[in-house]
């Protein structure tokens, strides 16, 4: 399942005269018409992937014979030689149904190409079918605590890849348990469910109970094992799956920050610059060159993915070099592991779907610094021929004074970015002697002072590393 807060916003030249690489499409749903979920008579399938800017009904596939499903998609042209992701959906009058495995992928060939027949969810046969029932539960007691569920306006519900809970919406929603607060359930009945198969679903909640205010749960899809001779002790020809309660989007008391903390986010956008210096002329993720990015946003499911309409207190702006910087708090009870991701002028373009940035706050004090280098987690940004010479580098090493020395020597060195640096001084057997500095590290100069006194004179290196980069010089110590 995709929710559109989270697709990829590749831009294409849609409709371009040059957009001549037909590629053709195809899916057997013989077993998913027989599992009952597709209807060819009034539902359609679709192909949605980074060519369509992962929405729309464009190509919509036509049955060839046999339920083989089969359509085509003028690919640009910026394609060309590059692996394109895509995964079929099902759309439904209830909502959109999407396949549940990885993204598929294929290498776009120049003038096009007929990719081999794949099954529906790689689903190539239809196993033993059984009636359950399952009963969902979810303990909301944190989310009540951090004030991002009112138990007496929102709803939870439970959301999957089943008519019986909304085909991934609708808001089939679960009942909080008498004289236990914070805690809810649902018993939901199903026929005719496929042995050996996983039933994914995910918990919602609505806020005000509206359908269209929907908060996700982070990270994978929750699974229902459907498995042969479950028991039924109620005979009422429904085996029972009682499935452990579960913690909202996993947060437990455990998970959360004990105090509020400011979060300083550091986006370095070097990678994005680098790939216009190499590429002049050219467009990618909805960008035409560099200069163009008035702010990268920062966006993730604590704020509700706000992709394309970015409150001004999720926006990072330019500061030194390529970096983009802002400041966001975390209240009390906020989940302590944050997913998140940049985007520049506020597109889902910084890495493909899922593609996510998860970091730990720590909340021993109040402010905590992160710096991430834009689409390291993905290859959108990463078509470089070489590491442009305009980049700067991390940090620079200024010349140690006095040096030679006696006790005391001064180091200084700039960062050009917030992050965690670390000095330290070996003798020349390479056994550490001493370490000046090691953590977080704000951008600009530092100087420290190397104390010596207790040490035999000779020869020693000062090391300097951090965020991917080293570097050293000499020490001499006379005494």
């Amino acid at each position: 399942m995709k929710n559109n807060a989270w697709m990829l916003g590749l831009l294409l030249t849609v409709g371009s005269a040059w957009a001549v690489n037909p590629v053709t499409f195809q899916v057997h749903m013989d077993i998913q018409q027989g599992l009952g979920n597709f209807n060819p008579d009034t539902d359609q399938v679709v192909v949605r992937g980074a060519f369509n800017e992962w929405s729309g009904a464009d190509p919509v596939l036509t049955n060839t014979g046999d339920m083989l499903f089969s359509g085509s998609f003028n690919v640009d042209d910026s394609f060309i030689d590059q692996p394109v992701e895509y995964k079929f959906v099902i759309i439904r009058p209830t909502g959109d149904v999407w396949e549940s495995v990885d993204n598929r992928v294929f290498t776009l060939s120049a003038g096009g190409q007929t990719l081999e027949p794949v099954w529906f969810n790689n689903q190539e046969s239809m196993g033993q079918l059984v009636n359950a029932e399952v009963f969902f539960s979810v303990n909301l007691e944190v989310m009540t605590a951090n004030g991002t569920f009112n138990p007496a306006t929102d709803l939870i519900v439970v959301r999957g890849g089943h008519a019986n809970i909304g085909n991934w919406g609708g808001a089939v929603a679960l009942t909080e348990e008498g004289g236990n607060p914070g805690h809810f359930f649902l018993n939901v009945p199903f026929d005719g469910l496929e042995t050996d198969t996983n039933l994914e679903f995910k918990f919602v909640i609505l806020e005000d109970g509206n359908e269209t205010t929907a908060r996700w749960e982070s990270g994978t899809n929750r699974l229902v094992p459907i498995t042969a001779g479950l028991p039924d002790a109620d005979s009422d020809g429904y085996g029972e799956i009682e499935l452990e309660e579960a913690w909202f989007d996993h947060v437990t008391w455990d998970d959360i920050i004990a105090s509020d903390v400011t979060v300083h986010f550091t986006a370095d956008m070097w990678p994005v610059r680098a790939w216009f210096q190499d590429h002049p002329g050219e467009t990618n993720q909805g960008l035409t060159s560099y200069e163009e990015i008035t702010f990268v946003a920062i966006c993730g499911p604590w704020n509700n993915w706000p992709w394309d309409l970015v409150p001004p207190q999720y926006q990072l702006v330019p500061t030194t070099g390529d970096l983009f910087e802002a400041s966001v708090t975390f209240a009390q009870y906020s989940a302590r592991n944050i997913t998140y991701k940049y985007g520049a002028n506020g597109h889902d373009n910084e890495s493909g779907f899922q593609q996510d940035w998860v970091t730990a706050i720590d909340d021993s004090n109040p402010t905590f610094s992160i710096t991430n280098q834009f689409g390291a987690l993905g290859t959108l940004w990463s078509d470089l021929a070489v590491e442009p010479a305009s980049r700067p580098a991390v940090f620079q090493f200024t010349a140690a004074y006095p040096n030679p020395f006696n006790p005391a020597t001064t180091l200084a060195f700039t960062t050009t970015r917030a992050g965690v640096v670390r000095l330290s001084v070996v003798n020349l057997a390479g056994q550490e002697v001493a370490v000046l500095t090691e953590g977080m590290h704000s951008a600009g100069e530092h100087q420290l002072t190397f104390d010596a006194s207790n040490l035999a004179s000779g020869m020693y290196l000062a090391v300097l590393e951090g965020m991917g980069e080293s570097t050293a010089q000499k020490l001499m110590l006379v005494k």
